[in-house]
């Protein structure tokens, strides 16, 4: 068997140590947020598509999940804490939102980022309000983006990316449903940045090609939300 490098085994320990500052940050934005709630882990099966796998608090990294807009807006918050409190060796935040976010409530929070970075790009569907001078804002963005958040995160110690679709139109937090993933693997993160920059341009085959690359699976969302009431229904009454 090879023997392992001390330079494997400290990324190893880095990456172990970020996923648990991770998992922490996020139990305490969704406690934060709202009442208790959940993701659906999903699996791939090769005749009948994406189906639920299992219930979880907190969703694992680089595996496609199922969440409602609660788990949507504490990943993001998590991406950015972990940008705060990781930021004394600058690095690059890029963000994807969908504009309703109240900014002038969290100005000292976007000034403190803006402080510690290099840079910080938010890409926004509408208008925000009390945004730090310093941050580069594009507005508007290709309508068809709407339905996509996206939050990158990287520097010397830490790269994080996590993309999503909205799968409905609902516009209460608690009624949008989402699909999508979290990963620290720098491969990932890179590709994503790469691809992701390309937006800017707004020209309608840079997107479609997104898109593309972003092909998520379709499946009943009513389907998942019985697996979910049933594994709920079947823990209290054990």
């Amino acid at each position: 068997m090879e023997e392992k490098t001390v330079h494997d085994t400290g990324e190893k320990d880095l990456l172990k140590d970020i996923n648990l500052l991770f998992q922490k940050k996020f139990h305490e934005n969704l406690k934060r947020s709202c009442l208790p709630t959940y993701s659906v882990k999903l699996r791939y099966c090769p005749t009948n598509g994406i189906l639920p796998k299992e219930l979880v608090e907190i969703p694992n990294t680089d595996h496609l999940h199922f969440f409602n807009g609660y788990v949507q807006k504490a990943i993001g918050y998590t991406i950015e804490d972990l940008a705060l409190e990781n930021g004394e060796e600058g690095g690059e935040l890029t963000l994807l939102l969908d504009g309703t976010k109240n900014f002038a409530s969290h100005k000292k929070r976007y000034e403190q980022l803006s402080k510690k970075l290099d840079r910080i790009r938010i890409w926004s569907i509408h208008p925000l309000e009390g945004l730090p001078s310093n941050i580069d804002l594009i507005h508007p963005v290709h309508p068809r983006l709407a339905k996509y958040r996206f939050y990158l995160f990287r520097n010397l110690k830490i790269e994080v990316v996590f993309v999503c679709k909205q799968l409905n139109r609902a516009t209460d937090i608690g009624s949008q449903k989402f699909i999508g993933f979290c990963s620290f693997d720098p491969f990932i993160v890179h590709s994503l940045r790469w691809k992701f920059y390309l937006l800017s341009s707004g020209i309608d085959k840079i997107v479609s090609h997104w898109e593309k690359l972003f092909l998520w699976p379709t499946f009943r969302i009513q389907e998942i939300e019985n697996f979910i009431n049933t594994k709920l229904n079947s823990y209290f009454t054990e």
